[in-house]
């Protein structure tokens, strides 16, 4: 097997993940788990996934053994020595800008021609031309339909209609997308015969973590491509002039002229002068009704495909999970001020389970609904692309294009907002407030993970230690009722004293096998929650961290005046305005939700903690009763001593 070095330390966040320590060796056991990352085994025996930046393969030979810190050695790098305190590398995926490493007239041209040749291909025809599909049953136990009547208003239902069909008909034209560190078409694939790890690996997401995979980078502000480099895993992102980024924005405002039909979103003060968003329609729930396994590439491709049907919209459509990480990829890429919560994990093997595949669809429910009840996500055109049109036809291929090549992304898309007239607040206010918010969203987000660590310890000790203990109890009463019913043992009701005891073994071995499986209706789908909003909260401070630059952005401005390319601060200011309207708009509806969501969580996981515990007192109370059977002698000189 090969082996590995360590070059920088990493501590593990999930028990997926493996801690290693500078200049430790490890034995590669997986070296193609997913993109970046490695699954390793320490010389402990411990096994987990390290990212692959992280350390560096070794040889054989001693000649490539790096010497100790401060040795002169160059390796191959010229003059310059690589410094071993330098700051390691981010587990996440990152984009590579071409122009940093070699900036040439040829290399520009290059990258030109690349861009425009990705652009036009027929990705998806492609792909298509060679699916063959054998489709199994969905899941019998599929959930209800939902009815339309159970939304209300009917004007409010067919308000919204009308405006997602017009958004869907009016969809804007894409440039290149910038395309996820996953493989779209493959990435429910099965390991192939060659491809299958000769070691029994870790399955991620084994406690339903929406963190399995590290959550890609949210620097999603400028056009780009993917271009694969020959003979290498990684991708090269060749990026062309960032007409979305910040700069460009607040020096230029709208490359394009933003059309009435264009703006979809906008900004109010409530009655305590706070920018929230304002939400045109009602909020709609969204279900996952079943899933199917199917096969491509003539039978050699595996994946799953989910059936959804949003209460707003009569039809269903069949989504596979790299079409879910193509749309969240869209709205991180479209929106840089919302919050876009990170998709459920991916599983190194297992993930065709029906367990699997259960928790899956129960996770990718919630993180739907989720971005439904959000006053802008919900109504975006790209999400109710999503919702609305079925894979194989003409219109969602186009549908997908344009999203791609929206002119309204990153930076851009606050061209589009209506928001109030008056400013948020003075600098140093808004300064103080974001550095208050980011400072108890920390706070919060140590709370979470301490819940979430709580709950996990709870759900393995009853699937396992209670269950266990409980099951064990109840073979040892069994084992005791029959020791009393013996010959040698006889007395009068000795035999309903057997059999009450032996009722009450099978039901504390009841009660094992109950606590075994009820965290699966209340201690995960909780779990799940909490998960999800530990991913919120960690998109918090990215959130704000774009009101601070745009703050220094435009202080910059005020004290470097040559940097305004001949524009003045008046009319660049009601363009950082708008961010700050954005940010607080975001950071309000945030604090609203998690009321509301914390509320229903905890009632529904209450809800069934009083259920369970009911069920088992119900249980204990016909055991309870199997005694009654046998008359107490009150005249027994034993009972009244007991007493005293």
């Amino acid at each position: 097997m090969s082996k590995v070095r360590v070059l920088y330390e990493f501590h593990a966040e999930d028990s997926n993940e493996l801690t290693t320590f500078l200049g430790e060796e490890l034995t590669v056991v997986n070296p193609n788990v997913f993109e970046g990352w490695i699954q390793c085994q320490n010389s402990q025996g411990q096994q987990g996934i390290v990212p692959a930046t992280y350390v560096e393969y070794l040889n054989e030979s001693d000649d490539d053994i790096p010497p100790p810190p401060g040795s002169t050695s160059n390796y191959g790098f010229g003059t310059t020595t690589p410094s071993w305190n330098m700051p390691a590398p981010s587990s996440s995926y990152q984009k590579t800008n071409l122009s940093d490493l070699v900036s040439t007239p040829e290399t520009e041209k290059l990258t030109q021609e690349l861009s425009s040749n990705l652009a036009d291909a027929d990705w998806d025809s492609f792909l298509n031309d060679n699916n063959t599909k054998n489709s199994s049953s969905f899941e019998t136990n599929k959930t209800q339909p939902l009815e339309m009547s159970q939304l209300g208003s009917e004007n409010n239902v067919s308000t919204f209609i009308s405006t997602a069909n017009s958004m869907s008909q009016n969809y804007n034209a894409p440039v290149n997308s910038v395309r996820s560190n996953r493989s779209y078409e493959e990435d429910d694939s099965e390991f192939s015969d060659e491809d299958q790890p000769t070691n029994n690996t870790t399955t991620i997401n084994t406690n339903g973590s929406f963190y399995a995979n590290k959550e890609k980078s949210r620097t999603n502000t400028s056009i780009s491509s993917a271009v694969s480099n020959p003979g290498s895993s990684a991708t090269i992102k060749l990026k062309s002039k960032n007409s979305y980024g910040l700069d460009v924005f607040l020096l230029h405002g709208s490359v394009k002229k933003v059309l009435d039909g264009d703006k979809f979103s906008s900004i109010i003060l409530n009655e305590q002068r706070q920018s929230i968003w304002k939400r045109v329609s009602p909020s709609y729930e969204i279900q996952i009704l079943g899933y199917q396994s199917d096969k491509k590439y003539h039978g050699v491709k595996k994946f799953t495909s989910y059936e959804i049907q949003a209460k707003i919209f009569p039809q269903r459509v069949k989504r596979r999970y790299n079409h879910f990480d193509w749309l969240h990829d869209r709205l991180v890429e479209k929106y840089p001020n919302i919050c876009i919560p990170p998709l459920p994990g991916k599983a190194v093997t297992g993930n065709f389970d029906d367990e699997f595949l259960s928790k899956r669809k129960s996770q990718l429910e919630l993180w739907l609904n989720k971005m439904a009840s959000h006053p802008v996500v919900g109504q975006s055109e790209v999400f109710v692309h999503f919702l609305q049109c079925d894979e194989g036809s003409s219109k969602w291929k186009a549908g997908k294009r344009k999203a791609e090549k929206d002119d309204y992304r990153g930076a851009q898309w606050f061209c589009t907002l209506t928001v109030p007239g008056e400013s948020v607040d003075t600098t140093n206010a808004i300064k103080e407030k974001v550095d208050k918010f980011s400072r108890a969203c920390s706070n919060l987000e140590n709370c979470v993970k301490n819940v979430s660590t709580s709950l996990e310890k709870i759900s393995a000790i009853n699937s396992s230690v209670l269950r266990k203990e409980y099951v064990h109890l109840g073979k040892k009463l069994d084992d005791f009722g029959l020791a009393l019913n013996n010959d040698s043992l006889e007395a009068p009701f000795n035999h309903e004293l057997t059999d009450a005891l032996i009722t009450t073994g099978n039901t504390y071995t009841q009660i094992g096998n109950m606590f075994g499986e009820q965290p699966k209706t209340d201690i995960n789908p909780l779990l799940d929650r909490f998960h999800l909003y530990k991913g919120i909260i960690q998109q918090m401070p990215e959130i704000v961290q774009l009101e601070k630059q745009s703050i220094q952005t435009y202080e910059e401005f005020q004290t470097k005046p040559e940097k305004l390319e001949g524009r003045s601060l008046m009319e660049i200011a009601p363009r950082r305005e708008i961010i700050s309207h954005v940010t607080f708009a975001e950071i309000n509806q945030f604090n609203r939700d998690k009321v509301d969501d914390f509320n229903e969580y905890m009632k529904s996981f209450l809800q069934q903690q009083i259920t369970f515990y009911t069920e088992i007192t119900e249980c204990l109370k016909r055991a309870h009763a199997s005694f009654d059977k046998i008359p107490i002698n009150k005249s027994s000189n034993f009972n009244s001593s007991f007493r005293r």
